[in-house]
């Protein structure tokens, strides 16, 4: 059982006995990975008691138990590399990072590596941090990641009849179907969204300004609910005015 050294993001954590804590992380190399720290809050005459918090982001070591990949992997050393503390200075930021990092909970597989995602969570906690506007920059991570799980939403033509759905037109936007329904048959599709044509070249593109990023969001949630059956806690957060 060799130790194991990667960069990691802690996306949930919590207390486990009085001086432990277990950690649900999301790793470059290795993908999402469960730790027990243990002994990790004890304070001994070497070493002060530390906790490491919500989605800050580190290097680590850890050890990975023989029996199963899908078992708490042992956490031997946490050297911090950002605790993104710019993230609590505005509720609105704190909650766009939080459900960042729920959809990313939730989207990703125990130890099943996607670097370019790591990297995109990474620079989305930084861009927070620095004050960047939320909802454009958690939209373009939603893109990432529905790219990423392999489920990015046909935008080419109408899932139901194959019609092509050409740039610059509006249409409708299925969540559970996971793209576009032309007008003949968006009558038959529960669940549609009515797009305007600026905002549908916005997702193809990739290109949000506040007003497509506010008109997209709830879709692209949507749609990742529709793939991974759970919803978000936190996405009405996010939507309400920045406080």
């Amino acid at each position: 059982m060799p130790p194991v050294k990667d960069q990691a993001i802690v996306l949930r954590h919590l207390d486990y006995s009085e001086t432990s804590q277990v950690l649900a992380c999301l790793t470059r190399e290795h993908g999402s990975r469960r730790f027990i720290a243990k002994g990790i809050k004890r304070a001994t005459k070497n070493k002060a008691a530390t906790i490491i918090d919500l989605l800050e982001q580190g290097e680590v070591v850890f050890l990975v138990r023989p029996q199963s990949e899908s078992e708490l992997s042992i956490l031997t050393e946490w050297r911090q590399v950002d605790a993104h503390l710019g993230l609590r200075s505005n509720l609105h930021t704190w909650y766009a990072a939080q459900y960042a990092a729920e959809i990313t909970s939730t989207m990703t597989e125990e130890a099943d590596p996607h670097p370019e995602l790591f990297d995109a969570l990474a620079a989305l906690l930084q861009n927070l941090a620095s004050g960047a506007a939320a909802l454009p920059a958690v939209v373009d991570y939603q893109c990432t990641l529905l790219l990423a799980a392999g489920v990015w939403p046909d935008l080419t033509r109408c899932v139901v009849c194959d019609r092509p759905a050409p740039p610059g037109r509006a249409a409708f936007y299925a969540p559970i179907q996971g793209g576009l329904v032309c007008r003949n048959c968006e009558p038959t599709v529960p669940g549609r969204h009515y797009v305007r044509a600026a905002n549908l070249d916005a997702l193809r593109s990739r290109q949000f300004d506040s007003a497509s990023a506010a008109a997209l969001f709830e879709l692209l949630d949507e749609t990742l609910t529709a793939v991974s059956g759970r919803p978000s806690s936190l996405a009405k957060w996010v939507m309400r005015k920045e406080l």
